[in-house]
């Protein structure tokens, strides 16, 4: 009979190390980023990054294997949060008026898939390995421009198509990538008719919790009444239920986040629901997702695929550009706005694009594309934000801390 600590010791073990874990990160993490604050282009969660590639394997090896992924909870509550406030900047009214950003979108999406695919193939990436990279590089990281924006105190026209346009780019990421991997997956132990079956689950599933969701909001938003505090209560609690139902039921947080968001926003004609500020709450996980990703940086691993990572986000910063500026004029913005647009779209959607549920459907096929992604995201995470601060400084509509 193998050994095993009792229950309650175990359970007193885990709550000791997560929050061990929790607050000493939190400590590093606040330090790291008030240091880089000090430099003024340089945004807070840059220091977050450097703190946790500084603890992770890339550095002293203490934030790795188990503790990693316990960090990694903390992270997707972050990302929970951030996606719920910028899938509220989507507004299809809003949209119906602004009908060239959706188109701007739906270009930049195509464009990027394209010239990522091509690029990669004709490096001599297998076709599979470079569609998938086509679609994961169409995300812009939102947890970046949620933090950016709240940071600046940023308000104005491309402060809020960066916002519209990183959620509606993620949506559109998500939905190719679960329609797409079932074609190309490798995974020969599972039949097509399988790999078929859990793309329509995820994507059915995640739909009908984030309804569900909302279901459940409104009716206790309109008890509760429009008073600020009970309902900064009240989202944050239904937040952490969709969280924990996704996990239970193993779908996306990143999706079921976004599709509850804009239900929110565009089913609640009677502004039942305030616009909240989560502020504080928000802060603490954003910590914990920075030094998480951070902790995942290898550069040594940068040095043997820099030719196709370099590809990928040239690729992929010509793809936004073009859509960007084609759409310009009809947008009513101005060369200058549409350039500081493009660089604000520059760091790639992180983590919370459900590479782990992925990797659970998918790991032969998610294990070949990793390598590049990676290598992608350790030069975007490190620049992408530096350069969405600055677009939005200079557009004029955020100013320095």
């Amino acid at each position: 009979m193998p050994w095993s600590l009792p229950p309650f010791d175990l359970m007193q073990s885990i709550q000791w190390n997560a929050l061990l874990l929790f607050g000493s990160l939190l400590l590093l993490g606040l330090v790291g980023g008030h240091i880089v604050s000090k430099i003024s282009w340089i945004p807070r969660i840059t220091g977050y990054l450097l703190v946790g590639f500084a603890l992770g394997a890339g550095g002293l090896d203490w934030l790795s294997g188990d503790v990693l992924t316990v960090a990694r909870i903390f992270g997707d509550i972050a990302i929970a949060l951030v996606v719920y406030q910028l899938g509220r900047y989507v507004d299809i009214g809003w949209l119906r008026y602004e009908k060239w950003l959706v188109a701007t979108v739906l270009t930049g999406s195509a464009l990027c898939f394209g010239l990522v695919w091509t690029g990669l193939e004709w490096l001599g990436i297998p076709r599979s390995v470079a569609m998938l990279a086509g679609v994961f590089a169409i995300g812009t990281a939102p947890a970046v421009v949620t933090v950016v924006i709240r940071d600046l105190d940023a308000e104005g026209h491309v402060t809020r198509r960066l916002a519209a346009m990183t959620a509606l780019n993620n949506l559109v990421a998500l939905l190719i990538a679960y329609v797409l991997l079932p074609v190309v997956a490798s995974e020969d132990a599972a039949p097509i008719e399988t790999l078929i079956g859990d793309t329509l689950y995820v994507l059915g599933g995640s739909l009908l919790l984030a309804y569900l969701t909302y279901r459940l909001m409104m009716p206790l938003a309109r008890l509760l009444g429009r008073e600020r505090s009970r309902q900064f209560v009240l989202v944050i609690a239904i937040i952490t239920l969709a969280i924990g139902a996704a996990y239970a039921l193993k779908l996306p947080v990143l999706l079921t986040m976004l599709a509850f968001a804009i239900l929110s926003k565009n089913l609640d004609v009677q502004y039942d629901v305030m616009e909240l500020e989560f502020g504080v709450a928000t802060e603490l996980f954003i910590v914990m997702l920075f030094v998480t990703i951070g902790a995942s940086i290898r550069l040594p691993a940068l040095l043997s695929i820099g030719m196709p990572v370099a590809l990928l986000i040239g690729a992929r910063l010509l793809a936004m550009t073009i859509s960007i500026f084609v759409f310009a004029r009809p947008a009513k913005l101005k060369w200058r706005q549409a350039g500081l647009l493009t660089l604000g779209t520059l760091p790639m959607a992180e983590a919370g694009l459900g590479f782990v549920q992925f990797s659970s459907l998918y790991p032969q096929t998610i294990a070949a594309v990793a390598p590049v992604l990676a290598g992608s995201l350790i030069v975007l995470e490190l620049l992408g934000p530096i350069a969405t601060q600055f677009a939005l400084i200079k557009s004029g509509e955020g100013g320095h801390r």
